[in-house]
């Protein structure tokens, strides 16, 4: 039996808004991460708890994992009567495992006269997980006999009316175990994240129609803390991404005397790239990822985005090894993935409908003008973001402009027509190091360091931001254009000359820009991420047509498809809103993004005004 003053402690916590997690004998363990008005209870023998179910248990923000030798019924109904008098009524959900591995259903217990919303989401909820497990069938029983068999109930119906609150029981199908012991940890996983979102949004019909409501989102009924293991696991993946520092490593450092040896030539013979030692050994940076265990993470969400971005980072790991080999193009196809047809075609239909006018002799910037800028927009973001270092650095080793976490290099032979400064800088400032301040002002270290496939989002809304200050040119769009073309090329093993031969000869580039995009491509040995540019702008547009909320892209370094993730995780008070860039409050900014919502493709975006390079 619990001691009445552990029950009152509990209560007395709850009763001032201050989370629960306390462990309980032979192994229990209650958690109310915020006051809600539901719990998931599992009691189970004290010889054998199923921690697979406890693992589903674990991933809801109230919940109490408990022998069942230990009596538990009072500290239930004192829960239920302090939650139900801030709420007005709390829902009791007691899981437990069915017995036998060739059970195939989910037995719902409940009042479904009284509750049908929750009955409902709970039955349609469950049925998901037909997609994963055809076999699967679901059972709604409505009656008075909640728990399992052999225990007694945790409320009498009597207890249960006075504390507010209503008792539904769940029997879970042990699918994810066989008959002989066998563990299917990838059906798990899957059943373990749909009973997540089940579970919560069965809370919340019940809450909806029930209670005295204060949750205007399933989401807000989930965790809104990260625990230790979390916190560990999220900061040792950020280190790994960190000493990599990826893209440096795969840049070439000697372009500009690269380019003066092919142009010497005549373009006849293939340069010979340099790049920065590579100052880690993959090898032992996989195992150190691999020996992160993920498997532990309670909160699927968090536990789904590490693991992914674990496996990018396995890849870029296998790149290094194969920097300047064929397979580094292979690996490479395998990170970014292919370019789809609908790119290549539009890639296609900007270089056929949009000339140049032509600038030569126009003035130009360069490096120094550029960087002192660049340093007037910096000032603005080091102002929001004190804690962190922003500024600009002129490198010789550097071709043209990089960002590098908080910092902006510009190589020393930068030259770019004034027109285009502006547009450049919301580029790489307003967008790549905003998002990185944003990214580094959150609990997740991901979201500075990058979630898995960031790349094209990043790049989309970098270009976008180049339309809304003005700077989208005919030039760019072209440049981004060529850069897919030419990176289909190089995938259907067209080599350097060849691929520098179209861009100059039959898309009209100067030497020197044929020569630079066949660069990016080529380095290391064939890099895809330049289709990443267009494809982003393209997909970033349909978002935005769908009615998608750009002011949540700017939270930190993630991909289109994180984001409903990244609005979980707002929703449940883990991430904090962004800092926008100051542009998007200008008028002119926000009629361009309205005419984006009633839907333009990328060469709508150009205006008469921007028809020069």
């Amino acid at each position: 039996m619990i001691e009445q003053s552990f029950i009152q402690s509990i209560c007395k916590s709850l009763k001032r808004g201050k989370s629960v997690n306390r462990l309980l004998p032979d192994g229990g363990k209650i958690v109310i991460d915020q006051l809600l008005p539901y719990i998931c209870i599992y009691r189970y023998p004290a010889d054998h708890q199923d921690v697979y179910l406890s693992g589903i248990l674990r991933t809801q923000a109230a919940y109490i994992l408990v022998s069942q030798d230990l009596d538990i019924r009072e500290l239930v109904r004192c829960i239920a009567s302090t939650v139900s008098s801030r709420f007005k009524a709390m829902m009791i959900i007691e899981m437990w495992p069915g017995k036998g591995a060739d059970i195939e259903a989910f037995k719902v217990l409940c009042p479904s006269e009284r509750a049908p919303a929750t009955a409902r989401a709970l039955k349609e909820g469950l049925e998901e997980v037909k997609l994963d497990y055809p076999q699967l069938s679901v059972e709604v029983i409505d009656t008075k006999h909640r728990h399992p068999d052999g225990l007694p109930e945790l409320l009498s119906i009597d207890q249960s009316k006075e504390a507010g609150s209503l008792i539904i029981g769940i029997e879970v199908p042990p699918i994810y175990i066989s008959a002989n012991k066998a563990y299917f940890a990838l059906l798990y996983r899957k059943l373990r994240t749909r009973l997540s979102k089940v579970l919560k949004r069965a809370a919340f019909e019940f809450v909806r129609v029930q209670t005295a409501n204060e949750f205007t989102h399933y989401l807000m009924m989930g965790k809104t803390r990260l625990t230790q293991l979390v916190r560990s696991a999220d900061q040792r993946i950020a280190e790994v991404s960190e000493r990599m520092n990826f893209l440096m490593r795969v840049t070439p450092v000697n372009d500009v005397t690269a380019w003066e040896k092919f142009k010497e030539s005549k373009f006849q013979k293939v340069p010979s790239f340099k790049y920065r030692l590579i100052p880690l050994d993959p090898e032992l940076e996989k195992r150190k990822l691999y020996s992160i265990e993920l498997e532990r993470i309670e909160d699927p969400t968090l536990a789904f985005l590490f693991r992914s971005k674990r496996k990018e980072l396995e890849l870029q790991l296998s790149m290094l090894e194969a920097r300047q080999k064929q397979s580094f193009r292979h690996l490479s196809q395998s990170l970014f993935g292919e370019i789809p047809e609908s790119t290549k075609r539009l890639a296609k239909d900007i270089l056929s409908n949009i000339s140049l006018a032509n600038t030569t002799g126009a003035k130009k910037m360069k490096c120094y003008e550029f960087a002192e800028l660049a340093k007037r927009e910096i000032a603005i973001y080091q102002e929001k973001f004190p804690e962190i270092k922003i500024g600009v650095e002129i490198r010789h080793d550097v071709t043209g402009l990089m960002v590098s976490k908080s910092m902006l290099l510009v190589g020393d032979t930068l030259s770019i027509n004034p027109a285009r400064a502006e547009a450049l800088i919301q580029h790489e400032v307003g967008t790549h190091i905003l998002t990185y301040c944003n990214g580094k002002r959150q609990p997740i270290h991901q979201m500075y360091a990058g979630l898995d496939s960031y790349d094209q989002l990043q790049e989309g809304l970098a270009v976008l931001a180049e339309y809304f200050t003005g700077g989208l040119t005919a030039g760019r769009l072209r440049l981004l254009a060529a850069r897919v073309l030419a990176a289909d090329l190089m995938v259907k093993d067209a080599d350097f000359i060849e691929t520098f031969r179209y861009l100059k000869d039959e898309l009209d580039f100067p030497p020197v820009s044929s020569f630079d995009i066949t660069a990016r491509i080529f380095r290391g040995g064939g890099f895809t991420k330049d289709a990443v540019y267009l494809r982003g702008l393209e997909q970033l547009l349909k978002f935005l047509h769908k009615g998608g909320n750009i002011e949540t892209l700017y939270l930190g370094k993630f991909d289109l498809k994180h984001v409903s993730f990244i609005e979980e995780l707002l929703h449940r008070t883990v991430l904090k809103k962004p800092v926008l860039p100051p542009f998007l409050k200008q008028n002119i900014v926000e009629k361009k993004l309205e005419k984006i919502r009633q839907g333009m493709s990328p060469l709508a975006l150009l205006e008469p005004l921007q028809q020069l390079n």
